[in-house]
């Protein structure tokens, strides 16, 4: 069981909206149902493994991002910082969490791999306004989608 503290006051489906319509793509159904039910935080468990450069790594959640007006980890503040105005992701990527150190936990919007929770490595950045880089050479694959991911939390 994932226990959440620290989260921002609720939302609704509204405030999703907006963010949907600032990116131009439609978040799916299970990241928008946490939004509305947790709106960010810190989880426990929190750490959570993937394969990056064919090694077993693990990292951790240090924050969620959550929609609200806030200083810190506010999720639009991260979607202008990394997507809108440095293009420091893919086009169809959605920063949803970041780690202590820096990088970012995402979720795709695309149509190749729709809902599937990948890490952001900020070690080896892919500048998205030269490249398209659809061999995800800093981006690693964690779970097929949202739910997987939380549930594969430990």
């Amino acid at each position: 069981m994932i226990a959440f503290s620290d989260q921002e006051k609720s939302i609704n489906s509204d405030q999703i909206i907006e963010i949907e319509n600032l990116i131009d793509l439609k978040l799916p159904n299970e990241y928008k149902l946490h939004l509305l039910k947790h709106n960010g935080g810190k989880c426990t468990p929190s750490q959570f493994d993937f394969i990056e450069k064919g090694k077993p790594t693990t990292s951790s959640i240090d924050w969620f991002l959550a929609i609200y007006d806030g200083e810190y980890d506010s999720l639009q503040d991260y979607i202008n910082t990394y997507k809108l105005d440095e293009k420091r992701l893919p086009i169809h990527f959605v920063p949803i969490a970041h780690d202590a150190g820096g990088n970012l936990i995402c979720i795709s919007c695309g149509k190749k791999d729709y809902g599937q929770i990948f890490f952001w490595d900020h070690e080896n950045e892919i500048d998205y306004r030269v490249t398209d880089d659809y061999k995800y050479s800093n981006i690693y694959f964690i779970a097929k989608d949202f739910n997987e991911f939380l549930n594969n939390l430990r």
